[in-house]
């Protein structure tokens, strides 16, 4: 691998784990993604790239993105990935999982009919949902994709909808 597109991807891993917690393996991924910068051969480089790949993909979101590449920075990504992880971890952890699963479905439609399998699944999907309006409130330029000093969003809400079967007075 040329050493710019080896420092490119390992400063994008990099800031993914500034914002996003790797547990015992984030030194171990940094370590091996500085040591990779030292390295003086393309196929020295590929080493430690694949290193890398395969310590993240040990952990349960990997910042390693599989196909086309985001039009967000990598600082915006790893700020999106916080967000949901700590997001599914906030729901999966919430009390009355039983009465939580007995009362909240998740779209019935032909792929998924019933109820969650485990609070695990709830509160994926409701990391999922949240992902989606992250990513809508990028779009719509109420959000710049950044956490703030709180470690909040500090998006901004969506501009009301106007309801057209208001009936005028003229009538």
């Amino acid at each position: 691998m040329e050493q710019q597109k080896y420092a490119t991807k390992a400063n994008e891993i990099l800031t993914w784990l500034e914002h996003n917690d790797a547990g015992a393996l984030g030194p171990v991924i940094e370590a091996t993604l500085q040591a990779g910068m030292t390295a003086t051969t393309d196929e020295d480089r590929d080493k430690f790239w694949a290193s890398v790949r395969s310590l993240c993909g040990t952990l349960p979101k990997s910042p390693i993105r599989r196909g086309i590449q985001s039009s967000l920075t990598a600082e915006m990504n790893a700020c999106v990935d916080s967000v949901i992880n700590r997001i599914e971890n906030a729901f999966a952890s919430i009390g009355e999982a039983d009465l939580i699963l007995d009362v909240m479905h998740p779209r019935q439609r032909g792929d998924s009919i019933g109820h969650y399998d485990s609070i695990e699944s709830w509160a994926a999907d409701q990391a999922a949902s949240v992902k989606r309006k992250l990513m809508a409130a990028i779009k719509d330029n109420r959000w710049d994709g950044l956490l703030n000093g709180d470690n909040l969003t500090g998006m901004a809400l969506p501009a009301p909808k106007t309801d057209n079967s208001e009936v005028s007075d003229s009538e």
